[in-house]
């Protein structure tokens, strides 16, 4: 993983207002088309995506989901493509080194799949090759 990578792009605009920890910076943020789970089940359409040097925030409204990067990612990379519906939609796909239990106790996961227009994941994607080096 090269989280110096992070480190070494240009800040851009806190566009969702994140809360950020002292030393943090933005690098990337868009609206997800939806996101789900490692079976894809959704977890939320058209929500809020942030990427810092640090973490993956995504918020779907009713709540936020925060991912350190460093310490709760163990892989991460491209899926591809899925109809959802109506929309052809390329993936994301962020594999956890944990089970978390949401919903109090009502749903588990252990990855996130984040999906979005093809122009706007291509940016992500390369950022994301660099972090992971597995592309």
């Amino acid at each position: 993983m090269n989280l110096a990578y992070l480190d070494s792009l240009p800040e851009v605009a806190n566009k969702y207002n994140v809360e950020l920890e002292d030393g943090e910076k933005v690098v990337f943020n868009a609206m997800m088309s939806v996101f789900g789970d490692e079976k894809d089940v959704p977890l939320g359409g058209k929500s809020k995506f942030t990427l810092t040097n640090r973490h993956i925030i995504t918020n779907n409204g009713p709540g936020i989901w925060t991912i350190n990067i460093a310490e709760d990612i163990i892989n991460c990379f491209r899926k591809g493509n899925k109809a959802l519906r109506f929309f052809n939609l390329d993936c994301i796909a962020v594999e956890l080194n944990r089970e978390i239990i949401y919903e109090d106790g009502r749903g588990k996961l252990t990855g996130f799949h984040f999906y979005f227009k093809r122009s706007v994941k291509k940016k992500l994607e390369k950022i994301m090759e660099n972090v992971f080096n597995n592309q």
